[in-house]
């Protein structure tokens, strides 16, 4: 099974140019899956069925793993048994008719509009520092762009003049996002300190002062130390601009059809969750502002 499985990474790191944390993730999964039935053989593997891939599943539930893990790993095996089944190396997949754990899933977090104004003034502006942190704050929400797509931004991806960012999103899917005009004014006088580093790496936008790649880890905790002085929820990450981007654009009555194209997101499923977080608002200020909201029959 382990050639197949080595096959199958192959396939997603070099056809469909997954990232070295998804192939890993996939790996640990399906090497887990083996190691756990002892394959080794082709005509074992052959011999694979559902009550394996069950066996397995309920094998992760008594070890305690959550929920949404659990689904994770039911995932990887049914894409690596539909890849073996397209060529031929096995008859059927296994997984297919296994259900999956039932999930809850959680509204996203978001920061109300009055604390997004409050929170773009929070980083100063008098040093190198200040300036490139709001700058990266204004541009994930400006854009709603991933952790990832800001980290690998570089300046050729920039039009400030024509205010827009050329987004390279999941397997280098590219996408065009306005860019707001706080954020293009934040993104002008971060680039102008940054022309004043003594050492500036290659082409990425947000550099240290030493003018090296910012690490995903140091923007973490930047934006996590911001929103903590606004928010009270436990999970505080860049991720929360993203929600707060989509949430707000579906508040103000954008079109949901585009709000997925600005986001990146290859089903529209995906972007449904944040109608939910809309719905709310909406109830909101329909209990608030109409007449008869408030009455009962």
């Amino acid at each position: 099974m382990t050639d197949q499985i080595e096959q199958f990474l192959e396939y997603l790191r070099y056809q469909r140019r997954y990232s070295s944390r998804t192939v890993e993730a996939y790996r640990n999964d399906l090497y887990q899956f083996a190691e756990f039935l002892g394959v080794e053989s082709q005509r074992s593997l052959q011999a694979i069925g559902r009550e394996a891939v069950r066996s397995f599943l309920t094998h992760l539930l008594k070890q305690g793993l959550a929920v949404r893990t659990i689904a994770r790993k039911l995932s990887s095996l049914r894409s690596f048994f539909r890849y073996l089944v397209s060529l031929g190396q096995m008859a059927h997949n296994p997984a297919s008719m296994v259900q999956s754990p039932k999930l809850d899933r959680p509204l996203p977090a978001t920061v109300p509009r009055e604390a997004m104004d409050r929170l773009m003034t929070l980083p100063p502006a008098d040093c190198f520092q200040g300036l490139r942190d709001r700058a990266i704050l204004e541009l994930f929400y400006s854009c709603g762009l991933r952790l990832s797509e800001l980290i690998e931004l570089r300046l050729s991806q920039l039009d400030l003049a024509a205010g827009l960012v050329r987004v390279l999103g999941k397997r280098n899917k590219e996408r065009l996002v306005p860019l707001g005009r706080p954020a293009r004014e934040a993104l002008r006088a971060y680039l102008a300190a940054r022309e004043q580093l003594p050492d500036q790496s290659g082409e990425r936008v947000f550099l240290t002062e030493k003018g090296k790649p910012l690490y995903p880890v140091a923007v973490q905790r930047m934006v996590k130390r911001y929103l903590s002085l606004l928010c009270e929820q436990e999970k505080l990450s860049p991720h929360v601009l993203r929600h707060s981007f989509a949430t707000h654009l579906l508040d103000a009555g954008a079109d949901l059809m585009a709000v997925k194209e600005l986001l990146g997101h290859e089903s529209l499923s995906t972007t449904q969750i944040y109608t939910h977080v809309s719905r709310d608002r909406l109830r909101q200020v329909y209990q608030k502002a109409h007449p008869r909201a408030g009455k009962k029959p």
